[in-house]
């Protein structure tokens, strides 16, 4: 099965409805955020070279692909990802595209988006999906601004996540982090229409670490599927 043909899978053990997989391809030579550790992959042990299994060796930054912030990232006394709560990333999200975001998605333009009241997983399907075709990373990227991170806030949002390496500038980071919020980065959307699915994610259980890497699903959300376990 090719990559391409994993974004979008059946899951019979999910009530068969879509699963599409909105998460990065981990490989080196991937797109990293400037000055962050690239990605590396080893073999370590080989049966080419008379050892009974292959093991390959893994090293990459935290902020790789699709990953999760922790507090730890933007404060030293914060807590790693381990500590976050898991059912934040566990259930209902409303997908929303802002097409035109300007310089940066601020508070007014979160306004403006449609957000439907009582959104607690937000994901912001942003013109940075594209930046996934290009061959390095860019900083020509939309983010949060600190207003729209207070937008979140005041509306009692759990989990933001966005398009590309990060939710936003360094006062968005310390606004969401410094509440709890779960800041999922990294994702891509360029398949994703607009609208609500489950969101199911879960970070690698890294301990005390600023940031871990994670896969993450959206699965379509059928009209008389409005029961499920996860619509919380």
């Amino acid at each position: 099965m090719t990559v391409s043909d994993q974004r979008s899978i059946r899951a019979d053990s999910l009530g068969a409805v879509a699963l599409h997989d909105v998460s990065v391809p981990v490989h080196p030579g991937m797109i990293i955020y400037r000055k962050n550790p690239g990605v590396e992959v080893e073999r370590a042990l080989s049966i080419d070279g008379g050892d009974g299994a292959n093991v390959s060796r893994l090293t990459m930054g935290v902020h790789s692909g699709t990953h999760i912030d922790g507090s730890l990232h933007f404060f030293n006394d914060g807590s790693g990802v381990d500590a976050l709560p898991l059912e934040a990333m566990l259930g209902r999200c409303e997908v929303v595209e802002i097409a035109e975001p300007g310089d940066a998605i601020d508070a007014e333009t979160l306004e403006a988006a449609g957000v439907p009241d009582g959104t607690k997983r937000l994901v912001l399907k942003t013109p940075n999906s594209k930046l996934w075709e290009l061959d390095e990373f860019t900083h020509d990227f939309v983010r949060l601004d600190g207003s729209g991170a207070a937008w979140v806030l005041e509306r009692g949002i759990e989990l933001v996540a966005i398009d590309y390496l990060s939710i936003g500038d360094h006062d968005a980071h310390v606004a969401l982090l410094g509440n709890g919020v779960v800041a999922l980065e990294g994702l891509d959307l360029r398949e994703i229409a607009p609208g609500p699915y489950e969101l199911i994610c879960l970070p690698m259980k890294l301990t005390d670490t600023d940031g871990a890497s994670a896969r993450a699903l959206l699965r379509d959300i059928e009209p008389e599927d409005q029961e499920s376990r996860w619509h919380r």
